[in-house]
């Protein structure tokens, strides 16, 4: 395994997974750029605010089960790493104004990451995550779409 796929992998399973800080810290650039729904409004800037809205979210989703990869490879130029992973949160805290509903629920992403000099700079999430959507949609509608008439 590359070391960049280690960094990657350290990166989802150990930060994105349970908030790990240390992880976040041996992993990712200090000037990290994320885009992710986590931030509807715009990319997340910077490790600390990506640390901010990690730590909220595990801390209102916390993890049911390990992290799980089901894909991971490496560019052929070695800058990016592409991971696809599941993970199974339960939704046991307010997140984003929603009360807590107790419900497990399934992420399943793909991330793209960036990196240089053996740390990620670019970390760009696709999900296919309808069900913590559908939960967030009152709240997180009018954020993304904008005021309706």
């Amino acid at each position: 395994m590359s070391r960049n796929i280690d960094t990657v992998r350290r990166f989802v399973t150990d930060f994105l997974g349970r908030a790990d800080l240390a992880a976040a810290d041996a992993t990712a650039h200090p000037r990290i750029q994320g885009i992710t729904g986590l931030k509807p409004t715009g990319p997340i800037d910077g490790l600390d605010e990506y640390k901010g809205i990690l730590t909220a979210f595990v801390g209102a989703f916390p993890a049911e089960s390990p992290v799980q990869i089901i894909d991971q490879f490496e560019s052929a130029d070695g800058t990016r790493v592409v991971t696809r992973f599941h993970s199974r949160q339960r939704h046991a805290r307010d997140f984003f104004g929603v009360p807590a509903t107790g419900r497990v629920v399934l992420f399943d992403e793909t991330h793209v990451a960036r990196l240089r000099d053996g740390l990620i700079v670019e970390n760009i999430v696709s999900a296919t995550n309808l069900e913590f959507e559908m939960l967030m949609a009152p709240m997180l509608a009018p954020m993304i779409l904008g005021e309706t008439r």
